[in-house]
């Protein structure tokens, strides 16, 4: 006796991936802005800047999708979030930084330059600075 042929394998039905796309690309976008491109001065305003701003959006994205979504998303979102304003806060403070230091680097060589005017006889101290201040003057259009 013959027995019958099996019966073909029933397909499984593919599970639903319930990640959070938006959580994912606020955290590359957060990290990128943050490691890479903030601590660039000058630089970090048309790189770092921007691409905080994003991260920042998809990190607000994502914590708003994860509800729905059973909570999937919720930390990479958050994460995303936290980078992207670490970018920004960076990059701000970076270039704060740099415009500090480059006045106090201008005004040191400006009382440089005066005292030197004065330690050569050249003029007191007020005629100095009057050198000083039309010599400016000229260069910025003052």
């Amino acid at each position: 006796m013959a027995y019958p042929p099996a019966p073909a394998p029933m397909q499984q039905p593919t599970p639903v991936k319930q990640g959070n796309g938006f959580g994912v690309t606020a955290l590359v976008l957060g990290l990128v802005g943050l490691i890479i491109f903030s601590w660039i001065p000058g630089v970090n305003l048309f790189t770092a800047l921007p691409i905080a701003i994003l991260a920042v959006i998809f990190g607000i994205v994502a914590l708003a999708k994860a509800g729905s979504r059973g909570g999937k998303g919720k930390g990479t979102g958050g994460t995303g979030l936290v980078t992207g304003l670490l970018a920004i806060v960076v990059a701000i403070a970076v270039n704060v930084w740099i415009v500090n230091f480059f006045e106090e680097e201008a005004d040191t060589i400006e009382q440089e330059t005066v005292q030197d005017c004065v330690d050569s006889g050249a003029g007191t101290q007020e005629e100095c600075q009057q050198i000083w201040d039309d010599a400016e003057d000229s260069v910025y259009g003052g």
